[in-house]
């Protein structure tokens, strides 16, 4: 399993799965099917073979009510709904900036650019070198270290799993120790929300998974902050009990 790590406005690193490239695929072939039942729908809607009676007027009606919404389906659908097509949608996995930030129009515009919808527009026998670049785009999301095919790396996007591969909830926090018999040690704790909480449970595993001096750094100054804000005129030396006893507070007092 592939993940990647953002940091968020509490900069607090936060770990998603990255998509893989067959969840990539079947998207892709979700919308495929979404577009064929939608030229379906539409064919049958407007007759199109009872009024065509000219080439000129067919190619035009095929030029727009086919080719130019399947061109332009992706990087429509993923701007206004922030990296998502309907089948990246049903999949679970969207797309995003390298930071964790939705793509703009720049990066959604630079995606659709290298994915090549826009050859089938002249020729149709063109649509042969756009299924070829969708191949190529296969193999080299297969293989790049962050899953990426060359319109991403261009773009600098990702596609991820929706949902943070680590979710935290008051459940969490509930198996940090019993809270049989528990005593609360801070009761200004309740001023708090469960927002705060998870923050500061996610600080915690942080650094236990990653002990390294930034994630500790933040911890020391997430306790200070802690601290100052329930009217303890020092931190307690050892800071991680410290908030590990906040947060077993908090479940006893407000559970």
């Amino acid at each position: 399993m592939k993940t990647i790590e953002f940091e968020s406005a509490q900069h607090v690193k936060v770990e998603y799965e990255l998509a893989t490239t067959m969840q990539r695929l079947v998207a892709a072939l979700i919308d495929i099917v979404l577009f064929i039942i939608y030229f379906v729908i539409v064919m049958m809607a407007l007759n199109l073979d009872s009024f065509i009676s000219d080439i000129g007027t067919g190619l035009f009606i095929h030029l727009l009510i086919i080719k130019l919404p399947w061109i332009f389906y992706n990087p429509i659908i993923e701007f206004v709904t922030q990296g998502q097509s309907l089948g990246k949608y049903m999949m679970g996995i969207r797309v995003v900036k390298m930071n964790g930030e939705r793509p703009g129009l720049k990066e959604v515009f630079t995606r659709w650019l290298f994915k090549g919808d826009f050859l089938w527009i002249s020729a149709d026998f063109l649509i042969l070198f756009w299924f070829g670049n969708g191949i190529l785009g296969a193999m080299v999301s297969a293989t790049a270290e962050k899953r990426q095919r060359l319109g991403d790396i261009m773009a600098n996007t990702v596609v991820i799993k929706k949902k943070s591969s680590t979710v935290y909830s008051l459940r969490d926090i509930l198996a940090i120790k019993s809270t049989e018999n528990h005593v609360a040690t801070y009761p200004q704790v309740t001023r708090f929300t469960d927002e705060d909480m998870l923050l500061i449970k996610n600080t915690i595993q942080r650094v236990q998974k990653y002990p390294n001096p930034e994630t500790k750094k933040f911890a020391i100054e997430l306790a200070d902050e802690t601290a100052r804000l329930i009217g303890l005129t020092e931190t307690p030396q050892k800071r991680m009990e410290f908030l590990q006893t906040l947060l077993q507070d908090y479940v006893v007092l407000t559970r």
